[in-house]
């Protein structure tokens, strides 16, 4: 059987696609999909390179060099819809490079837009559509016996005899994520990864990923395009393991759940936190989380095991946004709460309360918001802007809409007549919004643009702001961490 040369790689992508305005806080974590598919590879029996040209600062022509020297026979490319150009032009080397290897793209954006991306990206043989760790070793076991690759379930390609776009049978997800070996921590560089300096107390702080899927339907969001709807998880057993690795064998201080939600299987999320405390480990973490699945005791077990930050999508003031973007599943939450004299919607006091709860027990949180949504007035945004100062989390983040394929907001952005046309990929950016591609009509570029300063100019000015985050000052590196995580956020 004739032996094959694989990689997976991440294309290299500018400071500016990746962090815009953050860049001055700017860091790399591991790219934990492909490391994944490398190590399942690895377990099947094929070896499998990984390239982060990330965190090695790779150029296109950096990259050209590499692919010359190696010759791989089956390259996977990882794509993200601000970064697909980057993706495309690695896919173009890498044709010119290795003329018969088989080119693939994955990642969320070729999920989203399988047939746009076929069309745009003819120098990939193919587009694995959803999960890849199983579609890559069914493509390596095609390649290896010399056996035709176009019926592997999950594939989008382009039928040169039909000339359109065609499809395999769809992917059926890992429904046990134990099955799964450990991300190929031993193929990148984990000493060179830093990650955004508002995402870590210490270092090695390293991302881990325990739950895939996600069951709500938050307009702006495109999760499910790739994870589905579904819960998966590992077993809390198998989670704990994987930390234990990390702190072992990479001497890791800190954690990043990636998880969407974390919090949202409770009784997982209950059991785990509580082995976390059983373990002759310390570890701090930080998680993402929905305001409205969080209380007081849940809350409690999360700081008990280590929880310094939680980061919430608050996204709005303004409950009629809120309903829009379908920020709750419920619909009493968009209602009047029959607890408050004062007749407020049960969200927005929900928010308050569980902010204020993070707040009592000395947990941070790093609060996001939207900023002329479809629908809003500048009175409605600024009411948000209000609405973050009310709250005075110790972070907040500040946004204008960004309709990814793949998301509802994408129809919502269309229907209210403010989605731009031929736009580039780049543009795409949650983080640059020099041409942004969703102006509300209601609002206009330049006043969205003027928003979103204002926004986190009087956000970073307030006084009990500043209060909060002096007072987590307790080392003399904080101070360095603290300044650098100011001009990152304020572009100082």
């Amino acid at each position: 059987m004739k032996e094959i040369k694989i990689l997976v790689l991440q294309p290299p992508i500018s400071d500016e696609v990746m962090w815009g305005r953050f860049k001055k806080g700017s860091g790399y974590v591991p790219p934990l999909g492909i490391m994944y598919i490398a190590n399942y590879m690895e377990e099947k029996g094929f070896h499998c390179d990984v390239l982060d040209c990330l965190v090695e600062k790779y150029k296109i022509a950096d990259l050209k060099e590499h692919l010359s020297k190696n010759k791989y026979d089956f390259i996977g490319i990882t794509c993200m819809t601000n970064s697909a150009l980057d993706a495309f032009a690695s896919a173009k080397v890498a044709r010119e490079v290795c003329p018969d290897a088989l080119i693939v793209l994955g990642g969320v954006h070729p999920t989203a837009l399988p047939e746009q991306t076929v069309k745009e990206c003819l120098d990939a043989d193919l587009i694995i559509v959803g999960e890849g760790e199983q579609t890559f070793i069914d493509l390596a076991n095609c390649l290896q016996e010399g056996k035709d690759y176009h019926g592997v379930d999950g594939l989008a390609y382009w039928g040169k005899e039909e000339n359109k776009v065609k499809y395999t049978t769809p992917r059926t997800p890992i429904p046990d994520l134990d099955v799964l070996p450990f991300p190929a921590y031993h193929k990148v560089p984990m000493d060179k990864y830093v990650p955004h300096v508002t995402q870590y107390v210490d270092l090695p702080n390293y991302p881990i990923l325990l739950q895939r899927g996600c069951p709500y339907q938050c307009t702006y969001c495109d999760h499910g395009a790739v994870l589905g709807r579904k819960i998966r998880s590992l077993s809390v057993e198998r989670a704990i393991e994987n930390i234990r690795h990390l702190v072992e064998n990479y001497g890791a201080k800190g954690i990043y759940f990636l998880d969407s939600v974390f919090t949202v299987r409770r009784d997982f999320i209950m059991k785990l936190l509580k082995e976390l405390q059983n373990q002759d480990f310390k570890i701090s973490f930080a998680c993402n989380a929905r305001a409205d699945q969080l209380d007081l005791e849940l809350l409690g077990e999360l700081k008990k095991a280590g929880c310094w930050m939680i980061q919430i999508g608050i996204e709005s003031g303004n409950i009629k946004s809120l309903e829009l973007i379908k920020k709750a599943s419920y619909s009493s939450a968009f209602k009047a709460d029959p607890n408050d004299p004062k007749g407020r919607p049960y969200l927005l006091n929900k928010y308050e309360q569980e902010i204020r709860n993070c707040q009592k027990l000395g947990i941070q949180v790093m609060a996001s918001y939207i900023l002329g949504l479809p629908g809003e007035t500048v009175e409605d945004a600024e009411n948000t802007i209000s609405f973050a100062k009310k709250l005075a989390t110790e972070t907040a983040l500040f946004f204008l809409p960004v309709p990814y394929p793949g998301s509802y907001l994408l129809t919502q952005a269309k229907e209210d007549g403010g989605l731009k046309e031929n736009m580039s990929w780049k543009d795409y950016s949650c983080v640059d919004y020099s041409n942004p591609v969703y102006v509300n009509p209601q609002i206009g570029k330049e006043r969205m643009q003027e928003l979103l300063a204002k926004a986190f100019r009087e956000y970073y000015r307030k006084p009990s702001v500043i209060y909060r985050n002096i007072k987590k000052i307790t080392r003399m590196k904080d101070i360095t961490k603290y300044v650098k995580a100011f001009r990152a956020l304020t572009g100082v």
